[in-house]
């Protein structure tokens, strides 16, 4: 189950510049899902200030759903790949993402996941990526594994399809 959050305050003297909102809470880190600004809603949490006051309406979802599922390669479960689970929105990718890395048999666990679209990626050696980079990470989104989390009361969704394993790709 994903709680919303509903609140207001006001923040004085911040200095221009891009800044990347977060949340927390009673020892529990939240989401940004989106922001929005007038009429223009965008996901993610990263805001742009300037010189003069801004009105936002900021989103926040604390996720709940555990994703599983199995790294493979020929069939066989791979250990030690990075496993990215990216949510559909790049502009989201660093508040929505999650990682874990394969264990022995290849199988991955991504918790406190925020209900939304993703693609779950394996990628074998990929722990030297600028993987929170959305063009690095897009890269590898063809070869992943399509996935939708619901606001699931059993709070566990197993991903039936295996994440194939893909090698770390030569950058542009």
């Amino acid at each position: 189950m994903s709680v919303c959050l509903h609140g207001a305050f006001t923040l004085q003297s911040v200095p221009p510049g891009l800044w990347q909102l977060s949340a927390e809470g009673a020892g529990s880190q939240f989401s940004i899902a989106s922001i929005t600004e007038g009429s223009r809603t965008r996901a993610g949490g990263l805001i742009s200030v300037g010189d003069r006051p801004l009105s936002l309406i900021v989103s926040v979802a604390q996720g709940a759903t555990r994703v599983e599922g199995f790294a493979r390669r020929d069939g066989k479960g791979v250990a030690g790949v990075m496993v990215v689970l990216v949510p559909k929105d790049l502009s989201a990718l660093s508040a929505l993402v999650r990682r874990d890395q394969s264990d022995s048999d290849g199988s991955f666990g991504l918790r406190d996941v925020v209900p939304g679209q993703y693609t779950a990626v394996a990628i074998d050696d990929g722990w030297q990526l600028d993987w929170a980079e959305p063009a690095v990470i897009a890269r590898y989104l063809p070869g992943g594994v399509a996935v939708t989390v619901t606001d699931n009361p059993e709070k566990l969704l197993t991903v039936t399809q295996p994440v194939p394993v893909q090698s770390v790709q030569a950058g542009p």
